[in-house]
């Protein structure tokens, strides 16, 4: 047994079902899966029914969260009903971790300047993904020659360059902080490298599939693989990885989406976007590249996503999980904790395998899963 204990690791990208789909994924059962895959911080989306858009709502998330082995920080949604924006003064004073646009931007630059102004006043980072909503209209895969032999509509990379390009100058402008989720594109890791070196506030994440499969892996059409952003070229996901290594991104986030079965084995181009993976993440990275060093795990996993959530450096002897680097396991219904079955890696053989928690400097066993 090769066991280390490594600091815990914090999501910066994880959606659960509760308020209003708590088939798919409650608090409780996402954070035991969150937990069992080594992470001991989550920042939830807010994008429930209802959203999670007032103080009332931030206080009840929190609430439901309490006594879980992982700490939730709630995103809070930057709109309302109709366009008003949030009251973002009481969601900072909720304990909101930062406020969130979610997957496409506004129609209107002029409404988006008006989101990042009012959250600098309000010292909370805007967490969004640089998406024109005009270009990713109905489609379902990357633009390109596998969404020709597939005959599917794609979602072509100029969306997410002209989405930052509508983002960055309102960022040079405003001074807000933003957060750029869910990068896929090499001209999308380019133009943040540029940003950055300009000394413009953003970070950005990339999700962990989308540093393992590109568009090649849909061939055949399977629904487990159907993700927002999609999965893209080759060339892409090798300009993601340069991001990682050159300090461009941040950080790896899970892209947790829980999706019911029923749902998710609708045919390709009916079923939702989507696949659970706090579970599966360190395991599935370090199965695809068992070479890179722990230290650049937890840069990317754990201390990376801290920083742009304004939190301390986990300290493992405190907060952090046990894992066996050298043993194997594999994914299945009786050994993951989340509700939903949309896991790419079931059936997989994946390295590395946590064995137990360590909270407040105590060693706990891994939470049970929670089916109820």
């Amino acid at each position: 047994m090769a066991e280390i204990l490594l600091p815990g690791f914090c999501d910066l990208g994880c959606a659960f079902g509760e308020p209003g789909s708590e088939q798919a994924e409650t608090i409780r059962s996402g954070l035991a899966a969150a937990a069992r895959g080594g992470w001991s911080v989550v920042a939830m989306e807010p994008f429930t029914d209802p959203p999670i858009d007032t103080d009332a709502q931030i206080q009840l998330v929190r609430h439901l969260a309490e006594e879980s082995p992982c700490r939730l920080v709630p995103l809070a949604a930057a709109t309302r009903e109709r366009g008003a924006l949030s009251e973002m003064a009481l969601l900072r004073e909720a304990g909101a971790g930062a406020v969130s646009l979610g997957d496409v931007l506004p129609g209107s630059a002029a409404f988006l300047r008006s989101v990042l102004e009012y959250a600098a006043q309000n010292d909370l980072t805007v967490f969004l993904h640089p998406c024109d909503p005009t270009l990713a209209a109905e489609g379902m895969v990357h633009e390109g020659p596998v969404a020709e032999r597939l005959g599917l509509r794609g979602i072509p990379s100029l969306a997410e360059e002209i989405g930052l390009g509508t983002v960055l100058p309102l960022v040079r402008r405003t001074g807000a902080r933003v957060h750029l989720s869910r990068l896929s594109t090499a001209q999308g890791v380019s133009m943040v490298r540029e940003s950055r070196l300009e000394g413009l506030p953003v970070t950005a994440d990339v999700s962990f599939r989308h540093l393992l499969q590109d568009e090649s892996i849909l061939e055949g059409f399977p629904s487990e693989w159907k993700l927002f952003p999609p999965l893209r070229s080759e060339t892409d996901k090798r300009a993601l990885w340069q991001g990682l290594l050159d300090g461009t991104l941040d950080a790896i986030c899970s892209l947790h989406r829980p999706v019911p079965t029923e749902a998710k084995l609708a045919e390709f181009d009916v079923s939702p976007y989507g696949a659970i993976g706090l579970e599966t993440c360190f395991s599935a990275l370090r199965t695809a590249q068992p070479d890179i060093p722990p230290g650049q795990w937890i840069l990317w996993l754990s201390t990376g996503p801290r920083r742009v959530l304004g939190l301390a450096p986990a300290v493992a002897d405190r907060e952090g999980t046990w894992w066996d680097m050298e043993a194997t396991w594999t994914p299945g219904a009786s050994n993951l904790a989340s509700r939903s079955r949309n896991c790419p890696e079931l059936g997989q053989t994946l390295l590395s395998v946590p064995t137990r928690l360590r909270r407040n400097g105590v060693d706990k066993p891994l939470p049970d899963p929670i089916r109820t």
